[in-house]
């Protein structure tokens, strides 16, 4: 099947997902803005409590268990603000597959993935760090928690319409490739956030290809056939 409308123009940078779109002002707002930072550039283990209530200008350095009852609530409420966002956005483009015939299911279930990271990279610009953030944290994310039960809902609604399209592979091995691909591009977008914040790339001229390569890996690995070794 074709792509039908252009990449960049499905992508729609910035007129939907806004930096700081749904997000409060005051200290708890700051705290969460400087754990994102700091656990994108360190990671969790690289960063207490006492320095993020300190580049949040918080003189009290038990602020973070006060807003958040500790170190597990802040990595939760960091992962979900931002994600409620790109997760609306998300909905919009699965919920436009449905009188969508002429697209290819799988690369449009990807897109629908992939392309809302990458509006928030191009609303946010090169001060961004959440995909950096995500890159490193994800994987410790419990999406049991009931704080997280939208974000959940539709990563699983996703993936299962993925698996529907893989019938090349059994539903274990699709599952495996779904979540190795997920996670590979959002490690690359999260890579150029890095070097876009460092001016190692123009990310206002190159972000569209950069993204146009994430969709097109991510739907060969899919479709790739299963290992008979």
């Amino acid at each position: 099947m074709g792509r039908g409308v252009p990449l960049e123009r499905r992508i729609g940078y910035g007129s939907r997902v806004s930096e700081r779109a749904g997000v409060d002002s005051g200290p708890k707002d700051a705290l969460v803005d400087a754990a994102e930072r700091l656990f994108a550039e360190h990671g969790l283990d690289g960063v207490s409590m006492r320095d993020i209530a300190k580049a949040a200008g918080q003189r009290n350095n038990s602020a973070v268990a006060y807003h958040f009852g500790g170190r597990d609530g802040l990595v939760r409420e960091v992962f979900r603000r931002r994600m409620l966002v790109i997760n609306q956005r998300r909905r919009e483009m699965v919920d436009a597959l449905d009188g969508a015939a002429d697209r290819d299911p799988l690369r449009a279930l990807l897109e629908a993935m992939i392309l809302p990271l990458a509006e928030h990279l191009r609303a946010a610009g090169p001060g961004s760090t959440y995909l950096q953030f995500l890159a490193r944290v994800s994987p410790t994310v419990d999406f049991r928690d009931p704080t997280l039960a939208s974000v959940r809902a539709l990563h699983t609604e996703l993936a299962t319409r993925m698996q529907r399209e893989l019938t090349h592979l059994s539903p274990a091995t699709a599952l495996a490739r779904i979540t190795l691909v997920l996670t590979m591009s959002a490690s690359a977008l999260a890579a150029f956030e890095q070097q876009w914040a460092l001016g190692l790339v123009d990310g206002e001229r190159e972000l569209d290809a950069v993204v146009a390569h994430v969709v097109d890996l991510a739907v060969g690995g899919l479709r790739a056939g299963a290992n008979a070794g």
